[in-house]
């Protein structure tokens, strides 16, 4: 081969070893910087403890975490890059609603005592606070406390509730007297008396009134029920993350329930199947009282005199 071929072919695999070198140090470079991009982080405010709805906000109830850029959104406070803390502006207002520890905080948690009451401030936009009143008995026993959710059970007598004509069509149905249905479901409770915040130890709170948020439909609904009849708070678990949660001025659909319902004899009392005891009648003889005994399905009459 002559010296000039040689020369070229070392040139050739000299600049293929080039570029694939050159290739790798360029992939290399580009790795490093989309891992600088990715570390990239931002102090982000943070719930630093469960703080209860109505509560002021002090220092040592936020702290600053370091999130990635890329979760940041215009929704979450972060600290400022010219020396300013918009921790130290937020300390002093008031929680909207209960915070969990560790959440991330927004503006719309809090408002200024300035601007609103503490009562006013804790209803959502358009929500009413409404008051009604409980005993231990309608309010299971003091633990409703404020922040929990609650449905809502008007009881009527229904003697009372109808006209002196339309009783005997009214006890003729299937109701005979009481009845009960569910009014409002899901209502939040927003205080107990003038508590509105519950106890850290959770321990349950005596009251006379419950304050409770509703819509404007749904006040006249509870003002309208506490004329008619007794109100009875029933106390609902936590939340359902997969159960669909009603529109707040719907009625609940689980009717009513009647006095029959719960009791067989009623029920058999409606129907006809048992009589009525018959009053005792005055003896035209002696004066005395007639009673008829039952033995063993043989009845007889006996009269006794005075």
């Amino acid at each position: 081969m002559r010296p000039i071929a040689i020369v070229l072919v070392v040139a050739a695999l000299a600049a293929g070893l080039t570029g694939i070198l050159a290739k790798a140090w360029l992939d290399r470079q580009a790795a490093t910087s989309s891992a600088s991009e990715s570390l990239a982080v931002t102090e982000v405010l943070v719930t630093a403890r469960e703080v209860a709805a109505g509560s002021v906000i002090v220092s040592d109830d936020l702290r600053y975490e370091s999130w990635p850029n890329s979760l940041i959104t215009p929704r979450l406070v972060v600290r400022g890059t010219g020396g300013e803390d918009p921790k130290a502006q937020l300390v002093g207002q008031v929680a909207r609603r209960m915070l969990t520890e560790g959440e991330p905080f927004t503006a719309a948690a809090t408002f200024r005592q300035d601007s609103a009451g503490v009562l006013a401030g804790v209803l959502a936009p358009g929500m009413r606070a409404v008051s009604i009143p409980i005993t231990n008995p309608s309010a299971v026993s003091g633990f409703v406390t404020p922040g929990d959710r609650v449905d809502i059970i008007l009881a009527t007598d229904m003697q009372r509730a109808v006209d002196n004509a339309d009783r005997q069509s009214a006890a003729s149905g299937s109701i005979l007297r009481f009845a009960a249905e569910t009014v409002l479901a899901d209502i939040r409770v927003l205080a107990i008396d003038q508590q509105i915040v519950r106890g850290r130890d959770g321990a349950a709170i005596q009251g006379k009134t419950a304050t409770v948020e509703v819509t404007p439909k749904q006040g006249e609904i509870l003002t309208t029920a506490g004329l008619i009849g007794t109100l009875q708070l029933v106390l609902r678990g936590l939340p359902d993350g997969n159960a669909a949660k009603p529109s707040p001025d719907e009625p609940p659909e689980q009717g009513f329930t009647a006095d029959t319902e719960t009791s067989k004899a009623l029920q058999a009392l409606v129907e006809g199947k048992i009589k009525k005891a018959e009053p005792v009648k005055a003896s035209s003889s002696g004066g005395g009282a007639t009673v008829k005994i039952n033995r063993a399905g043989t009845i007889t009459s006996e009269g006794f005199a005075r």
